[in-house]
């Protein structure tokens, strides 16, 4: 039955499971038979497997574990003599029996440590170091690989089981054509009327037959549709009811009936001109299609039962139709469904968008005017609209449906879809009609994956103004489906986003923090380095903070810092990257930015700092306000790596510190610091010290900073306006310039 996949379009839905994330799968059948290999193999293992007796071993383990998998309906995790992981997920649908394998994978990396300690050597794999072979490896923790098998046993059986009923429709429908071509005189191109005219052509023909016709349904009437003979101007007109106990007889029975009595036949309604009737129903496994009636004649068994076979091989020509045509529908809506599908995957990361898009394409699948996507609130006692079409959706907003109440609530509690296809059944649920509704028809589905429902989508009024079908409902299902996986793909996209958010982000101040500084500073330096640009970093202290949260404790504290980062969140430009690395110090990351430029935006974020006032702090010390110092270091002026630029820019930060605070600091060559003062100290402790205005004398230290025994040779070329701070005599932009002998610095970095 293997046949009856669509092998490459399965093999394409692999490859982007792989890409989407990052694990290796491939597909076996029954026989052990690789069907699909994986788009990229695990490079642990191909390396294990170039030696003959790890392939043995490998080949081993697999055959040990496709073969329980085929005996069992569940998935198995399994851990490999890699001490990786891999999963066995049986997929079966009907006759078919397959195995999806996620192959190599770690849970932890202690397990491949503990592998690469003990087993590197027998594998041959010291060729490279632990720590190569880990940047190449997949580690996946546990809950994420139990989403995946979820998701994907379910999509996997879903693309298999659309395959294979699209290849049973073509199958019938070759097996049903391959009937026809036996059939004399009726050619398989032929349409369904061509086809019922030969029928009675024919009929009357061979068999001598008065009058013929063929009839079919028309609500509760048969009617003629082809018909030759004598008589064919009376059988026109001829209307046969579907209570008449001929028809009736006929219908239910499924085999002819015949009345050769003219008198009853005049009596039941038939035109005196009819003497004699036969009916022979066309019918077979696949569906009824009418009568075949022959009036007026006479037939002998040999004739009766000839006939009858003629309406059989009919009845498979009229199959062969009527499944063509089903088979066309449901073949266009499976690509009309794959099609849209494919269109709305590239939004799940936007979950309105998305919702939106599901609106869209759902109204049109079924021509609905009116169309919905209701989600859970955080609580899951009420649902929300978070998309509506053909409705207000301002208004739409505020409706909230409790779980279990309505139709909507129902099926989101049930997992059940519910079809409204009239009044009665509408009051079961909702009461009276609601007035914003031109129909009482409607469909509500529950969005649902792995027994999860995700949400719940309503269509309401056809455009037509019909009631909905259960061929609607039927259209809607698969999609639904489909949309669902969406909808929970786009629900792990943001929960993994928030994620990560959480992990960059300091939870005080709502900056970025270390981590993220980390990881942009060398994005920064490499691109800097390779394009040749230019960048500056900054690296700020708050003066006297620890004097603040001495006085006025830590509350004072945390708000102080919270304020200081909204003003230097405001004051710096949008390319700028602001971030907290720890206590009372912060950065500032300011791609392509020469020397003067930093300088700039540094004394506008110190002027704005001086100029906040905090409410309730009115110590002596600070009259209500606080300072900051800063050091700017640039690249490439500053030095040639990451690591040089940081120190230069805590260099400059101590200079101005130790030039008395309240002030910004740009390197240059003569900013320095002695090694032997870092050794003596331990290190700049920032924040420490007395707790200032701003106003401060140049060159002059903080107490807890110039020691008796500390000798600095300092030149500094500054003027000092009223407010402290110092002012370069040949720019006039306060900038500080320090000279110190250059030495080799192993102090303090951030």
């Amino acid at each position: 039955m293997i046949h009856l996949i669509d092998i490459q379009f399965l093999t394409k839905a692999m490859k982007a499971l792989s890409s989407i994330t990052g694990l290796n799968f491939s597909l076996y059948d029954d026989r052990e038979n690789l069907l699909i290999a994986p788009s990229r193999e695990d490079p642990l293992l191909s390396s294990i497997r170039t030696d003959k007796k790890g392939q043995e071993l490998y080949n081993g383990f697999l055959s040990k574990y496709l073969k329980l998998t085929l005996k069992n309906t569940k998935s198995f995790l399994i851990q490999g003599f890699t001490m990786q992981y891999h999963v066995f997920i049986p997929i079966r649908y009907k006759e078919i029996m397959l195995v999806a394998l996620c192959d190599g994978f770690y849970m932890s990396e202690e397990d491949f440590a503990r592998f690469y300690a003990t087993k590197a050597d027998k594998f041959g794999l010291t060729n490279r170091t632990k720590e190569q072979w880990r940047a190449e490896l997949k580690v996946v923790d546990s809950q994420t690989i139990e989403n995946y098998i979820r998701s994907i046993k379910l999509l996997l059986e879903n693309i298999i089981s659309s395959g294979y009923e699209k290849g049973e429709l073509n199958k019938r429908w070759q097996w049903s054509k391959t009937i026809i071509s036996l059939t004399a005189n009726i050619k398989s191109d032929a349409t369904i009327e061509d086809v019922r005219q030969i029928i009675v052509d024919t009929v009357i023909f061979l068999f001598n037959i008065d009058t013929a016709a063929i009839f079919t349904r028309n609500k509760d009437f048969f009617c003629p549709e082809s018909v030759g003979g004598r008589n064919r101007d009376i059988i026109r007109r001829l209307r046969l009811s579907k209570d008449n106990y001929l028809v009736s007889n006929a219908v239910s029975s499924r085999i002819p009936v015949s009345a050769i009595d003219s008198y009853k036949l005049k009596h039941s309604g038939f035109p005196e001109e009819i003497i004699s009737m036969y009916l022979f129903p066309i019918y077979s496994q696949i569906g009824f299609f009418g009568f075949l009636g022959v009036f007026n004649s006479l037939l002998d068994r040999e004739a009766f039962d000839s006939v009858n076979e003629l309406c059989k091989l009919s009845a498979y020509l009229f199959g062969v139709r009527y499944l063509r045509e089903q088979y066309e529908k449901h073949s266009d809506g499976l690509n009309v469904i794959t099609r849209k599908t494919v269109q709305l995957f590239p939004h799940y990361k936007d979950q309105q968008v998305l919702c939106d898009h599901i609106v869209a394409e759902a109204a049109a699948l079924v021509d609905a005017e009116k169309c919905s996507v209701m989600l859970p609130d955080d609580d899951g006692d009420s649902l929300s609209v978070i998309s509506v079409k053909g409705l207000n959706k301002w208004l739409m907003k505020e409706v909230k449906i409790r779980v279990g109440e309505g139709i909507a609530g129902r099926v989101f509690q049930q997992g059940v879809p519910i079809l409204i296809d009239n009044e009665e059944k509408l009051k079961t649920f909702s009461g009276t009609p609601k007035p914003l509704f031109k129909t009482q028809s409607c469909i509500s589905l529950p969005l649902k994956i792995s027994g999860e429902t995700m949400g719940i989508l309503n269509v309401s009024d056809k455009a037509s103004g019909e009631p909905f079908t259960e061929k609607d409902l039927t259209v809607l299902m698969p999609f639904a489906m489909q949309s669902s996986i969406l909808l929970k793909l786009s629900s792990c996209h943001r929960t993994s986003e928030q994620m990560r958010e959480l992990s960059i982000t300091d939870p005080l101040t709502g900056l970025f923090n270390r981590r993220y500084f980390d990881v942009r500073l060398e994005e920064e330096y490499q691109r800097a380095k390779r394009y040749g640009l230019n960048f500056s970093l900054a690296i700020l202290d708050i003066d006297d903070f620890k004097a603040l949260n001495d006085t006025e404790g830590h509350l004072a504290g945390d708000y102080a810092l919270r304020e200081i980062a909204n003003i230097m969140t405001n004051s710096i430009r949008a390319n700028d990257i602001l971030v907290r690395i720890g206590g009372e110090e912060f950065a500032i990351i300011m791609p392509q930015t020469t020397k003067d430029e930093a300088f700039t935006v540094l004394e506008r974020i110190r002027g704005n700092v001086c100029a906040m006032v905090l409410p309730g702090v009115k110590t002596k010390e600070t009259g209500g306000c606080l300072t900051i110092s800063t050091g700017i270091a640039m690249y490439p002026e500053s030095g040639d790596s990451m690591e040089n630029i940081i120190i230069q820019a805590d260099k400059s930060l101590y200079s101005a510190k130790t030039s008395g605070k309240n002030r910004t600091v740009s390197w240059s060559p003569s900013v320095a610091v002695k090694p032997s003062f870092m050794k003596e100290q331990g290190g700049f402790n920032r924040g420490q010290g007395d707790f200032c205005d701003g106003r401060s004398s140049p060159g002059a230290a903080p107490p807890d900073m110039n020691p008796p025994d500390m000798k600095i040779d300092m030149k500094i070329d500054m003027k000092v306006s009223e407010t402290g701070q110092g002012e370069d005599e040949n720019s006039g932009n306060g900038r500080t310039s320090v000279e110190l002998p250059e030495e080799p610095f192993d102090g303090f970095t951030i």
